[in-house]
């Protein structure tokens, strides 16, 4: 299908993986999985099935600069669009749509991905995003959901309803969407997994530009009006110096709470790939992926289910369910099944004003 596009989504704060991450550098620019940053890893993932001439970024002018040298070997400067403060996730897309479809036309198929996840199984992935183009070329608003394994309570969930029309790959369902439910507590996700028929949020979308601009006209009518007279008063050359007083004047809003849990076009396709969206130490420990390509030996002395990533030999000497990170200038030490915390570090240094290690 020659006429999609993909728009990687490429902000963040660098808080979920200090000391590696940091506010110039956040999750998807530092060198995550096996010495490649998430966004590289993101864009060469798409290569095979989106030429690289149908990609943008969308990230923020704070990282604009490291966003297009991490990716100077695959795309072009003008491939990057840089915001001038972030606005959360639907002024991203709704740039993204009005961009594309002033220059291919509203029946172009736009994918959307954020830059920091991982995904598993590049030919299943790819299935499930054909699967879901052909719902969105019928004018749905397709997002993939990802068939939970546990009673997880950090993602939101989508629950599915009537069945779309199958298509000849019959294992691959649609469903139009219920609803959307925020992250649920345990006992309540641990129902929503024995029961079936709800998915993981992945925050992958998939629709032609058409139609997800008549959404954000319709439901977020002051965005979409602003955007669509903006992008055709200015060419991609001049958008972003012109950008400035535009953003000072978009509402914060995410496209899961303008657009998505209010639209009556929405599907989802079931998807059963290897998937994380990378939020914390734990993901990755989990997933046994390392931020570097080759790390220093490890010395264990009477120490179990320890995991360490440094550039440094390190010993552990009797201890145990610790998570060891180094970087240039801090160490990170904490318990597994405690990284989200990670984000308390982050503001504790904030507090006192050490904004070296920020």
């Amino acid at each position: 299908m020659p006429n999609i596009y993909g728009v990687i989504l490429a902000g963040g704060s660098g808080t979920r993986f200090w000391p590696l991450s940091r506010h110039r550098k956040p999750k998807q620019l530092i060198p995550l999985i096996e010495g490649s940053s998430t966004l590289e890893v993101t864009v060469k993932r798409l290569l095979p099935f989106i030429p690289a001439s149908n990609l943008m970024v969308v990230t923020n002018q704070e990282q604009y600069r490291d966003v297009v040298s991490n990716l100077a070997p695959h795309l072009e400067e003008t491939q990057i669009i840089a915001e001038p403060r972030g606005r959360n996730t639907a002024p991203a897309i709704a740039l993204a749509a009005q961009i594309l479809a002033n220059r291919v036309g509203e029946d172009a198929i736009m994918m959307v991905f954020p830059a920091d996840h991982y995904i598993g199984d590049q030919d299943r992935f790819q299935a499930h995003l054909l699967r879901a183009a052909e719902c969105a070329a019928d004018g749905s608003l397709v997002t993939l959901g990802i068939k939970p394994n546990r009673p997880e309570t950090g993602y939101g969930y989508i629950q599915g309803g009537d069945p779309l029309p199958p298509t000849n790959d019959q294992q691959l369902a649609a469903f139009k969407v219920k609803r959307f439910v925020e992250k649920p507590d345990y006992r309540t996700a641990a129902t929503y997994l024995m029961d079936g028929g709800y998915y993981w949020n992945s925050g992958i979308f998939i629709w032609k530009t058409g139609s997800i601009l008549k959404e954000i006209a319709n439901l977020t009518p002051e965005l979409g009006k602003s955007l669509a007279e903006f992008v055709k008063s200015h060419p991609v050359q001049g958008l972003q110096a012109a950008l400035e007083q535009l953003y000072q004047e978009v509402e914060s809003i995410s496209i899961d709470v303008g657009i998505m849990e209010k639209s009556q076009r929405v599907a989802v396709v079931p998807s059963d790939f290897s998937w994380s969206d990378l939020g914390s130490w734990d993901s990755l420990d989990e997933l046994q992926l390392s931020p570097f390509a080759t790390s220093q030996p490890v010395i264990s002395i009477g120490s179990t289910d320890n995991t360490v990533y440094s550039r440094k030999l390190t010993a552990l000497v009797d201890v145990e369910n610790l998570l060891v990170v180094e970087s240039d200038d801090a160490l990170l030490i904490c318990r597994k099944g405690s990284t989200q915390q990670v984000k308390e570090v982050v503001a504790e240094l904030g507090r006192k004003e050490l904004n070296q290690f920020l």
